[in-house]
């Protein structure tokens, strides 16, 4: 059978009660017939199965809340995983998953079980997210800034009885047109990695524009006295003129102190400025230095997160080309070996490597690779966030030193001209001199603010003449996306309606308008569909429709391995609303024929009162038939 991305199947569904087992089963792949009397327990199983892939439930039935937990056993893209949800009324729960077949789970009590939280935070993601890379769907936005949950997509993989039948989502309290929109668009593989990428990186980079043009302008209101043009040029001629004069006057102090002080030695306060000068010099020579160290150290920090990123990178994609080569190759059969054409002896197990004879475990290899692409794309997540933080952190160090420059400058001036004139508080005659000499180095140090300023002008004006040219390549990006989405979804709409129709006119001659569909339209925003431009028939000939919809939907990912529709679907509605045997029996027989012809990976598990008599004692029949003497839940009061 041939697995496609992405292809979600229960194995295996164990509730516990007190301790106690109260419902255990396997499920196969293809169809699986849930069977009993109305009222027997069918719908219960049914929204464990819903809870227990991330759907949320806090309107549990009376039987329901007497189990304390479920556990499921399931495959995601040939690798299997165990699931473990804890039974409350309270919505929201967390998720325990152990990377491995339940088997081996229920060896372990802690090591390997790892508790995800039904929502994201900031330094932990959420089971939805840990599922969604597992099953390679794309981390699609909703309508704020969470992204879309296992939960909404279940709600077009799971027809239950409370929802109307004119509704095509399963129904909420809280609902949102676009995530209804965008949950469906998903599904039939309009979203890819790219167009979300470029979304979020355009989101960002706009944010950062208005941030960067905002500081520019607040900068710019800020030197709005000066007229002339803020160039470094500029700045350079007006700094060494200024040091220039300084240098001047210096000259003028030290040939008036020679004057008055020739052949003295310099008394023990011109010594006290000196050494004071020489401390503050050395203080900021050291801070100088700290500054330089962190700055160096951060610089080379994201040169080998650069590395480390991109080999995460490249770790990640061959554990996807791994997984799926492995899918590819695993129905192979090989007659002479490729190397050196002898034959190969047959060996009749699959426990062993049809090539090398090697014995292995298939699905532990496989739970394997779930496993390390799991981790594999935490590190890349938080190694992305660390460089983005160390990136922030550089900018702010590049300031910190370029003011540790300038302070360091003004100290060496200062020291190197107490250290050539003695001074005292006698030397009144030189006050003059030493004023204007405090007076231009005043203005040096208001020419390094400048220049800092000037030096972020310049860089804020680069960083947003990049960030436009990035916004457009990004828009032309999105665009070519959005252009290929649209033609993504025009295809797959049309596959699902051509399906509808099918399914419509293999109908019993119950309803006019389905045995003369023409057109099929449906809507996820409005959650809405149509025949014929019609939308509201008969109360049984309604469910028909909705359920000839989903299956269709389901039907048409088996045909296209665009559909991001992991190939599995959950009904509860086979018989709502009077439908009669005779046409339940004949949607039941139109599913055992897709399933049967089709080669590719699949399930559908439904619930039924009253199964086909072709059906009857198939394979496809799931456990027991349930009444109400002995309902599914086997509860020990």
């Amino acid at each position: 059978m041939i697995i496609n991305n992405p292809t979600l199947q229960i194995k295996k569904l164990v509730v516990s009660a007190s301790g106690q087992i109260a419902f255990s089963e396997e499920f196969h792949s293809g169809l699986n017939i849930l069977r009993g009397e109305n009222s027997s327990g069918k719908s219960t199983i049914m929204d464990f199965l819903f809870y227990g892939l991330g759907g949320d439930l806090n309107n549990w039935r009376e039987a329901a809340l007497e189990c304390d937990e479920i556990t499921l056993e399931v495959m995601l893209n040939s690798g299997t995983i165990t699931i473990k949800r804890t039974i409350e009324e309270s919505s929201r729960q967390p998720m325990r998953i152990f990377v491995g077949p339940l088997e081996e789970a229920n060896l372990s009590a802690t090591e390997g079980w790892r508790i995800y939280p039904y929502t994201r935070h900031k330094d932990k993601e959420s089971f939805s997210q840990v599922l969604f890379r597992w099953l390679n769907l794309p981390q699609v936005p909703g309508h704020d800034t969470s992204n879309i949950t296992m939960h909404q997509l279940l709600r077009l993989l799971y027809a239950d009885q409370m929802t109307p039948t004119h509704r095509l989502l399963r129904v909420e309290s809280f609902d949102n047109p676009l995530i209804r929109r965008t949950v469906g668009e998903m599904l039939c593989g309009a979203y890819n990695v790219g167009l979300f990428d470029a979304q979020i990186r355009l989101r960002d980079a706009e944010k950062e524009l208005s941030a960067f043009s905002n500081e520019l302008k607040s900068i710019l209101a800020s030197l709005g006295h000066i007229k002339h043009s803020l160039t470094m040029e500029w700045l350079d001629s007006e700094k060494k003129a200024t040091l220039d004069e300084i240098s001047d006057v210096q000259n003028d102090i030290l040939h008036v102190e020679e004057k008055l002080f020739r052949g003295e030695i310099s008394d023990g306060l011109s010594l006290q400025s000196q050494n004071q000068a020489y401390e503050n010099l050395q203080s900021i020579q050291v801070i100088l230095s700290e500054k330089q160290q962190n700055l160096d150290s951060l610089i080379l920090q994201i040169r080998d997160s650069e590395q480390y990123i991109l080999s995460l990178t490249e770790k990640f994609a061959a554990l996807q080309d791994a997984s799926s080569t492995a899918d590819t190759l695993k129905g192979i059969s090989f007659i002479y070996c490729p190397a050196c054409f002898a034959p190969i002896d047959d060996i009749n197990t699959h426990h062993h490597c049809q090539l090398c004879k090697s014995p292995f475990d298939e699905d532990r290899a496989l739970s394997r690779i779930l496993l390390l692409k799991n981790d594999v794309g935490l590190q890349l997540k938080q190694s992305k966030e660390l460089q983005r933080l160390r990136h922030d952190e550089v900018q702010k160090s590049e300031k910190e030193l370029h003011d540790a420059k300038a302070n360091w400058e003004s100290a060496s001036r200062r020291y190197h001209l107490v250290n050539k004139i003695p001074s005292t508080h006698m030397r009144t005659q030189l006050r003059d001199l030493h004023r204007k000499a405090g007076y231009l180095e005043k203005q040096v140090e208001e020419l390094d603010g400048q220049s800092s300023l000037i030096k972020r002008i310049s860089s804020l004006s680069s960083k947003k003449q990049e960030l436009n040219t990035e916004i457009e390549n990004l828009k032309g990006t999105i665009s070519a996306h959005e252009t290929r989405q649209k033609k993504r979804l025009a295809n797959a709409y049309t596959a699902v309606a051509e399906n509808v129709k099918w399914f419509l006119k293999n109908d019993l001659a119950r309803q006019d308008t389905f045995s003369k569909a023409e057109s099929v339209e449906f809507d996820f925003e409005k959650d809405t569909m149509s025949v014929n431009h019609e939308s509201f028939f008969s109360a049984s000939s309604m469910v028909y429709m909705k359920n000839s919809f989903l299956v269709s939907f389901w039907k048409a990912s088996l045909e296209d391995q665009a559909f991001r529709f992991p190939r599995f679907l959950l009904m509860d509605t086979m018989e709502d609303k009077g439908m009669e045997p005779e046409r339940s029996h004949n949607f039941q027989n139109l599913l055992k024929e897709i399933s049967e012809s089709s080669e590719v990976e699949h399930q559908l598990i439904y619930a039924t009162s009253m199964i086909s008599p072709e059906l009857e004692n198939s394979p496809y029949v799931v456990g027991r038939f349930f009444t109400h003497d002995k309902r599914t839940l086997e509860l020990h009061y």
